[in-house]
């Protein structure tokens, strides 16, 4: 009752069931201050969302990252970018790790990058540094709070033999900040000359089987436009449509080329 009295956007009526609950000695889950404290920020009643939050830490359960995840895009969905920095900071504080949901549930929620990318044939910028630039005040602090090595580390599998970058369960926003992401650290990588050179680079974008329109992904082509606008090595691999590839010599030396630009 409570989970219902939440998606219909009735966070009043469950909170005081929340109240009946305990007065007659019913324990309260997790899920049920994850709904109410959800239901409360999707109607921009961001104190009751914290009150319940903090009810829920009282009640001996830890803030996690699936409910910090639920709070930043209630926050994102009536634009309080600051406030979402903020929350980020938190989470940090409280060491709990980002997930490729937090990048999703931030950037879906990021105007100008949204914009950006509802044109992909135009695609600008290419570069974390140049994003930034273009980026105002409240959108960069977000931007430069969010974005966290361990996301893309994790994102990477990186054998003798090769290099992939796994995009799956990213959306648009995500896809294009991890990519840009990924181009700087191999810049920094190639800078040090700390690398070994794999004999196939792989960027996996999925075949679309799971998009709105089945078998067009759009981060896929996200992908495509960036590296011909980029004039990259990677391209579909005729054997996966789902992904890039290129040869790990010939991807560096466009990795070069782009450091000496």
């Amino acid at each position: 009752m409570i989970g219902s009295l939440c998606v219909i956007l009735l966070p009043h009526e469950a909170d005081d069931l929340m109240v009946e609950m305990n007065n007659i000695g019913l324990s309260v889950s997790v899920y049920e201050y994850r709904s109410l404290s959800y239901a409360y920020g999707l109607l921009g009643l961001f104190e009751d969302m914290k009150r319940v939050i903090g009810l829920m830490e009282d009640a001996g359960f830890e803030l996690d990252v699936v409910s910090s995840n639920m709070v930043l895009s209630s926050l994102g969905s009536h634009n309080e970018l600051l406030e979402m920095a903020s929350w980020l900071r938190r989470m940090k504080k409280s060491k709990i790790p980002f997930s490729i949901r937090t990048y999703n549930s931030v950037l879906n929620h990021c105007p100008t990058i949204m914009s950006i990318l509802e044109n992909p044939k135009g695609i600008k910028p290419t570069s974390l540094k140049a994003l930034l630039q273009i980026l105002n005040h409240d959108e960069s602090t977000l931007i430069q709070e969010l974005i966290d090595p361990l996301v893309l580390s994790e994102s990477v599998e990186l054998t003798t033999s090769k290099f992939k970058l796994d995009l799956h369960g990213m959306h648009l926003g995500s896809a294009y900040l991890i990519l840009l992401q990924w181009f700087q650290d191999l810049l920094v990588l190639y800078g040090t000359k700390n690398y070994t050179i794999q004999n196939k680079v792989t960027v996996v974008c999925g075949a679309g089987k799971h998009s709105i329109i089945r078998g067009e992904s759009p981060v896929k082509g996200l992908v495509k436009e960036m590296m011909i606008q980029m004039k990259s090595p990677l391209k579909i691999d005729r054997n996966n449509v789902g992904c890039f590839v290129a040869q790990g010599k010939v991807f560096m030396n466009w990795i070069c080329q782009i450091t000496s630009t």
